[in-house]
């Protein structure tokens, strides 16, 4: 009996774009998405053959006109589709190199805001679970067992 090594999975990124300067991050207010409405950050699906970090810097041109570049791997997140046997992967990164003029696009209202302003009761499902990894100097993971679920963080610790 042979074990089954491979399944569907979709690919998908996030990126936290920080300015220094104002000390806000870019958020972004989705309009057409399958979980919770409210503040997130830009990003979007990874396509066939394109590379991660390279699908990341079209996501966010796309949705918001900002070129960028000096992406930090933060960490990951995974949701898993028991009943349609697939998982989504979430590659998410973070960024305070931006270049050009902030473009409204048609995914939903971009607004820059101090992190400080984002809480449960105004942002995405699990996007506080999210801002946690995002924020942290070392990556760390989040899972959850069903699709656009709540999620539980895992450090990525290491033993000395």
């Amino acid at each position: 009996m042979s074990l089954k090594r491979t399944e569907p999975v979709e690919l998908v990124n996030m990126c936290m774009i920080y300015n220094p300067d104002t000390n806000e991050v870019l958020v972004e207010d989705k309009t057409d998405v399958a979980w919770k409405f409210g503040h997130t950050f830009p990003g979007g699906h990874v396509e066939v053959n394109e590379p991660l970090a390279d699908a990341m810097i079209r996501e966010v041109y796309e949705e918001t006109g900002l070129k960028i570049s000096h992406l930090e791997a933060c960490g990951t997140v995974e949701w898993f589709d028991k009943t349609e046997g697939y998982r989504k992967i979430g590659f998410l990164y973070r960024t305070s190199h931006f270049s050009g003029n902030l473009i409204q696009g048609n995914e939903g209202q971009l607004t820059w805001l101090p992190i400080t302003d984002l809480t449960v009761e105004n942002t995405a499902e699990s996007f506080m679970e999210m801002l946690a990894i995002f924020t942290q100097a070392m990556a760390i993971s989040a899972t959850s067992s069903t699709m656009n679920g709540p999620l539980t963080l895992t450090a990525n610790e290491h033993d000395d």
